[in-house]
């Protein structure tokens, strides 16, 4: 069996959720914090091995995750998952990337992708770049909400199911293991491309805000959000298009959204067409 030492930051690179397996842990429940570590990869096996890490650093085991520095660790690959599991992305690399104002020279909107999917790792990117936790102390995010309302919520449709994004933990929970993205939009390039993001304003979280206010604001941060996930698409050489034209009633329905939950806008992302 042949093996092979990587760094961490490059096995992420394997695995995606889109495609071949996905990195099955539970959602964090202590603050995020990087860490470094070596892993072996067993590629006929399905295994990774990782025999240390820094203690200090590990994100703290929760029910379905438990992480022993001293030990191996092993986990398993699967190619769905079923409803209510979670797993747990890698922290986001904030210490590269493009140049803001190249960023914004580059970003435009794309309409024709390839099918090659996304790694965990630049996922994970634009999804803290779009609504993540950037101040960890008191919940600030990267986006702006009025009041702090926060009512946005990021789903992911992929060809592997429907996934929520807990921005709080760093995480993806699998909400159906459908592929609803033909029902994202009204382009035919909506049911293929490697990922849909569907912003849903929850207007519950807005309740001491009049009716006039809430549609207001909740297209205004999902705007937000839409722009930063625009230039960390630039940043990582993604193509990407935001878009309104959606059967918000059909969407909501596959979705099994609530009546206080509103679908505000989708955003496709891939890799450009060669």
């Amino acid at each position: 069996m042949n093996t092979n030492l990587i760094t961490r930051r490059d096995f992420l690179k394997y695995l995606t959720i889109t495609g071949g397996g996905i990195l099955l842990a539970g959602c964090r429940s202590q603050p995020l914090t990087p860490w470094v570590s070596t892993v072996t990869v067993t590629p006929e096996s399905g295994i990774i091995r990782e025999p240390s890490a820094t203690p200090s650093s590990l994100p703290g085991p929760t029910a379905t995750s438990t992480i022993t520095p001293a030990s191996a660790m092993e986990v398993e690959y699967r190619p769905k998952m079923a409803a209510g599991e979670t797993f747990t992305l890698p922290l986001p690399l904030t210490d590269g990337g493009m140049p803001l104002m190249q960023a914004l020279l580059n970003r435009h909107s794309e309409r024709t992708f390839s099918q090659q999917e996304l790694p965990v790792q630049v996922l994970a990117n634009l999804l803290w770049a779009g609504f993540g936790v950037n101040r960890p102390q008191t919940g600030g995010r990267t986006a702006p909400s009025a009041y702090d309302f926060q009512d946005v919520d990021i789903y992911l449709a992929t060809a592997k199911g429907l996934f929520h994004y807990d921005a709080g933990n760093q995480c993806l929970k699998a909400i159906l293991s459908d592929d609803v993205r033909p029902f994202t939009g009204v382009q035919a390039f909506v049911a293929t491309v490697p990922v849909n993001l569907v912003y849903v304003s929850d207007y519950s979280r807005m309740a001491s805000a009049s009716v006039e206010d809430r549609e207001h604001w909740s297209w205004a941060h999902s705007g937000f959000i839409a722009q930063n996930v625009y230039l960390a698409c630039a940043s990582e050489g993604l193509a990407n298009v935001v878009r309104s034209t959606i059967n918000r009633a059909q969407l909501a329905n596959r979705m099994g959204l609530n009546e206080n939950q509103h679908i505000i806008l989708a955003q496709s992302i891939g890799y450009p067409a060669a």
